[in-house]
This record gives structure tokens, C-alpha cells and sequence, in this order.
């Protein structure tokens, strides 16, 4: 089977949008929130053509060969971009696992099988990563299919409407963080092969898929879309599939499971190639290092976990803008035959 790193986008496209992510755009949007959804895709979608037109046609440690000043910055700004989207995605996981599944199990015991599978993943080239997520890709297709058929005989058209009813600057500052949460995720496969055409592809799909799941929890919640932790979980409760089986919610849900898996594997295997390592058992060290933060600082502890809610799609924003400046800077003065326009523009418009 032929690799095609487009895929990734699907995965990272989604990540991050289990908890934080789809309740904190009903803060702002309440039943809006599909029309904040629309306009982020397309902010998102510019700047994902900005990520293929930027992308490096080699490998990262072939591009960053020499140790100057701009090397080394972009090297640190990569390696830090990774390891604060691993905090994220371990905050979100251990979060997730002590409301539904493990309320009594240490987040460091219930989160290490989890990152032991994705670092085993990790430690190999992307195109085994490749063939394992394309896998989960087409079987999140099927459940997320599935989760929708079994729910839509709870949809109410009414809990919909009215229509643009919580103000524009709440569906701008809405479909703001969705962009965000959608693409910034994606600037980790700077030196993948992608295309824009193929990328937009899986984009496009992520996006839909994330559309679905919105309209869905708007049509069963209505008004009350905000008022909890994990909408896209509340609503699988409904589910009603014959007497004798329950908790089919537990099993069902198992595709935010594939998304937080391939997306942390991922990080891990770039994380060995900005740390310009071969030894796999650094990768291990570090990632088990930022779950055991994870679990000293933001486990259990409600003030620290709603400072990074609120905080972290700003700090997302921030690593986005200088990673394109840095990149545009390296494609222009510093790798040879390289002219590309979208980097000038790029620089000229930040």
C-alpha cells in the first residue's frame, strides 16, 4: 500500500475537539455553533494551502543541517510546538478517562498503555504509521456513520433555530477557535509530502465529520448544548439499541480514542526528528516526562485544567504565526533554489 501523509490531516483535524473543544464553542456559540463551524473551515482551509505552499520538499534534519541562528530557532519552536500539543492532547485523554471510564485510576497509570501503544507506533517511519491510520480511518467513518443513524430519532429541528441568535462577534470568536483547534495541529507535518489538493481532501472530510457530530448534539441538546463538560459523550447516552445491551456509548466512542492515538504517534516520531535522536527511548523518556506534569499539575485539579482551557487555542494561535514567519525566513534567505511566493506573502502579511 502506497503511503499518502495527507491522511494525517483527518486525525489532526479532530484531536482536539473531544471536551474542550466542542464545549467551549458552545460557550461562545450556544446552537450557532454550526455556522462558527462553516466560517472556521474556511479560515482554516487558507491556511492549510498556506501550510502545503510552505511545506519543505526534504527531510527535516537534511533541511536543517547547518547550526545557525535560524536552524536552531526553528528547531527549539518545532520541539516546543510538539511537546505542547503532547501536554494538550495527555490533558485531554486523562480528563476524558477520569469523567467515563476511570474516575479512581491515577491519570499517569490509566494514560501509560495509551502512550506505550503510540510510542511503539512512533518509533517506527511515518508510512507504518500510515498503514495503521488508514486502517482507523475508515473504521471512524463507519462508527461515526453508525453513532448518527442510531441518534437521529432524537433530533428536533426546533432546538436549532433561531438561527444566528447569540450575536456576530460571539460566532467570529467561535469559528476563530474552531479554525485553530482544526489546523494548528497540522503544522507538524511541515516536512510531509503534501499537496494542497490531496490535503484539502482529508481536510474537508475531518470537517465534515466534525460538522456532523455538531449538528447532532445541537439537534438533541438545543439550548442546554453548554451546559456540558463532554456534549459529543452526553449524547451518546441516548442511544437505544435493543433492551439487553447498555453502555453502548463506552464502545462507541472509541474513534475519539483513534484520533487522540494516531495524533499523539505522530507527535512522537516528529519529536525524534527535531530532537535530531535515534535513540527511541529519548522520545519515551520525554513524553512519559510530559505525562507525569500532566498528572502532577492539571490531574484532578479544576483551577489549573480551566486556566489551560482557556488559555491554550491562544497559545496554539502563537506558535502558528511564528512558525510561518520562521519558515517563510528559512525558504526565502536561507535553502537554496527555493522561491516561493507564499513565503513572501506570508511574511509581508504578519
Amino acid at each position: 500500500m502506497k503511503s499518502n501523509s495527507n491522511l494525517f490531516i483527518y486525525f489532526m483535524c479532530h484531536f482536539l475537539f473531544l471536551g474542550a473543544g466542542f464545549a467551549r464553542i458552545a460557550d461562545f456559540c450556544k446552537t450557532d455553533m454550526f455556522i462558527a463551524a462553516f466560517l472556521g473551515f474556511l479560515l482554516g482551509s487558507g491556511i492549510l494551502y498556506i501550510l502545503c505552499k510552505l511545506r519543505f520538499n526534504k527531510n527535516l534534519n537534511d533541511i536543517l543541517k547547518k547550526n545557525n541562528v535560524i536552524n536552531i530557532l526553528f528547531r527549539f519552536l518545532y520541539v516546543a510546538f510538539i511537546l505542547f500539543n503532547i501536554t494538550i492532547l495527555f490533558v485531554i485523554l486523562s480528563s476524558f478517562l477520569f469523567s467515563y471510564f476511570l474516575p479512581f485510576t491515577p491519570a499517569i497509570i490509566a494514560c501509560f498503555p495509551f502512550l506505550l501503544l503510540a510510542w511503539y507506533l512512533g518509533s517506527k517511519n511515518m508510512k507504518e504509521i500510515y498503514h495503521v491510520a488508514f486502517v482507523l480511518f475508515i473504521v471512524s467513518l463507519v462508527i461515526i456513520f453508525i453513532k448518527t443513524l442510531l441518534l437521529s430519532n432524537e433530533f428536533d429541528i426546533r432546538n436549532i433555530l433561531p438561527i444566528l441568535d447569540t450575536g456576530k462577534m460571539n460566532i467570529f470568536k467561535g469559528s476563530l477557535l474552531y479554525a485553530v483547534l482544526s489546523i494548528s495541529p497540522c503544522f507538524v507535518l511541515i516536512d510531509e509530502d503534501i499537496s494542497f489538493k490531496e490535503s484539502f481532501k482529508y481536510y474537508l472530510i475531518g470537517n465534515i465529520t466534525n460538522m456532523i457530530i455538531i449538528i447532532t448534539i445541537t439537534l438533541i441538546l438545543g439550548d442546554m448544548v453548554n451546559v456540558y463538560s463532554y456534549p459529543e459523550y452526553t449524547i451518546l447516552r441516548r442511544i437505544k439499541f435493543f433492551r439487553f445491551i447498555e453502555n453502548i456509548e463506552n464502545f462507541i466512542c472509541i474513534n475519539w480514542f483513534f484520533d487522540l492515538f494516531i495524533a499523539l504517534s505522530i507527535f512522537i516520531n516528529k519529536l525524534k526528528s527535531g530532537l535530531k535522536s535515534k535513540n527511541n527511548f529519548i522520545t519515551f523518556g520525554i513524553s512519559f516526562l510530559v505525562l507525569f506534569g500532566v498528572y502532577k499539575i492539571f490531574a484532578n485539579n479544576y483551577y489549573n485544567m480551566m486556566i489551560l482551557y482557556n488559555y491554550y487555542p491562544w497559545v496554539l494561535v502563537g506558535f502558528v504565526i511564528i512558525l510561518i514567519l520562521v519558515i517563510g525566513i528559512l525558504k526565502i534567505f536561507y535553502i537554496k533554489n527555493s522561491t516561493n511566493w507564499c513565503a513572501i506573502f506570508a511574511l509581508f502579511f504578519l
